[in-house]
């Protein structure tokens, strides 16, 4: 290794250029504007599918209860990046990955929402994590089946929708 890599996580070698390191430290006048940045930015991706869901909820929710499921929200979110950041069995990365709240099934959610009510959306969320999270342990063997490019497809749909 070069003497770069090995003083990478040194405090005394703190440059913006650590950014791009496994173990690398920023300034922290780098770091606040960056962290400040990236929380902006996580809170609104995070409420507004929540809000977008509840908002066309066959019966409306009072403010307390959007409320309640705001705070919820960031509550998990919270959690769930500290068990990216520490996992609990196979479940986390051990990498500063920050969890929140997925665009993904807006549609369909907002469809449950608007036909059957809020409640439906929680069972709908409950059924549908326990089947993802069965199919993400079982990754090793469907990830032979499904190619790259049939996965960077689907990635690429769901985004465009």
């Amino acid at each position: 290794m070069g003497k770069t890599a090995k003083t990478a996580g040194n405090a005394a070698d703190c440059s913006i250029n650590n950014i791009y390191r496994l173990e690398g430290r920023v300034p922290i006048g780098k770091a606040i504007p960056f962290g400040l940045q990236h929380i902006l930015a996580m809170f609104v991706s995070n409420l507004a599918p929540i809000t977008i869901i509840a908002g066309a909820s066959k019966t409306p929710l009072t403010p307390a209860q959007l409320g309640m499921l705001l705070q919820n929200a960031m509550f998990v979110a919270g959690i769930a990046t500290m068990i990216q950041l520490y996992p609990i069995w196979r479940i986390g990365s051990k990498l500063p990955v920050v969890m929140g709240v997925s665009f993904t099934f807006v549609t369909v959610l907002s469809t449950i929402s608007a036909n059957y009510g809020y409640p439906a959306v929680v069972g709908a969320v409950l059924v549908g994590g326990l089947f993802e999270g069965t199919l993400g342990l079982m990754a090793k063997y469907w990830r032979k089946i499904i190619t790259p490019i049939v996965a960077a497809s689907v990635v690429t749909a769901i985004g465009f929708s």
